[in-house]
């Protein structure tokens, strides 16, 4: 007769071998190239890490769709860690701000100007620890911003200054877009300081919004929009009231 009884020691080291080769996988998948360099020295991905906690710590919500956070970060590293990674130049920086970014993005924080992100040295800190500070737009400034929408295509933004803002092929739109399979006007997308709607003007060829057809439709902060030949991104900014 089949014996089903499992040993719990074998289940248990089994658990723990799966656990172990999924951590060292999953480390070396966010660690990238930078692992080969560092081997286990503080890594570029710790970095990353602590500036995460740090903006996710001092994100404000705005409004139930929006959510604000630090735009600006000191990371401060022993001058160990600080003299063997600098080597590594913008690159360095460069690739810590892709993935704070991504996170960002998948957070759907916005941030009231540029994400930056300096290193420094302090002599307080051990090797391998890392101190981080954020600036910019937190709850306390949220009073101070305001929210202007914008339109991404083509490898640009323009922001939409008019309550009611037209696009089409035509000189006569409000935003002009050298596009043959738009209409004169195509589309209208309107703002009322807190929520946008778009609304196609009976063009030739319709207006998607995330891939459908439409009409009229509110619309929210990323929606993809397609008219003609040109895909179209609605942003909503965020801004401090002095134009920062």
């Amino acid at each position: 007769m089949l014996d089903l009884k499992l040993d719990p020691e074998r289940v248990k080291d089994k658990v723990l071998g799966f656990v172990e080769n999924f951590e060292r996988r999953l480390e070396r998948f966010v660690n990238g190239a930078f692992s080969k360099a560092f081997k286990s020295q503080l890594q570029p991905v710790e970095i990353s890490a602590a500036i995460k906690a740090k903006m996710d710590k001092g994100a404000a919500v705005v409004d139930r769709d929006r959510i604000l956070a630090p735009n600006s970060y000191t990371v401060r590293l022993s001058q160990p860690d600080f003299s063997r990674l600098t080597p590594m130049g913008d690159g360095l920086v460069a690739e810590i701000t892709r993935q704070v970014a991504a996170h960002a993005k998948k957070q759907r924080y916005q941030f009231s100007s540029e994400l930056q992100i300096a290193l420094e040295t302090s002599p307080s800190l051990a090797v391998g620890q890392i101190q981080v500070s954020g600036s910019g737009a937190k709850a306390p400034e949220v009073a101070n911003v305001t929210w202007t929408p914008a339109l991404d295509f083509g490898g640009k933004r323009y922001l939409l200054a008019k309550s009611r803002t037209t696009v089409g092929r035509d000189q006569a739109a409000d935003i002009a877009v050298n596009d043959s399979g738009l209409s004169r006007t195509h589309f209208a997308i309107s703002w009322d300081g807190s929520e946008a709607v778009i609304e196609d003007l009976g063009s030739t060829n319709g207006t998607k919004v995330a891939g459908r057809v439409i009409k009229s439709q509110a619309i929210t902060a990323d929606t993809v929009i397609e008219a003609g030949r040109t895909e179209f991104v609605f942003r909503i900014i965020a801004k401090n009231q002095d134009g920062v």
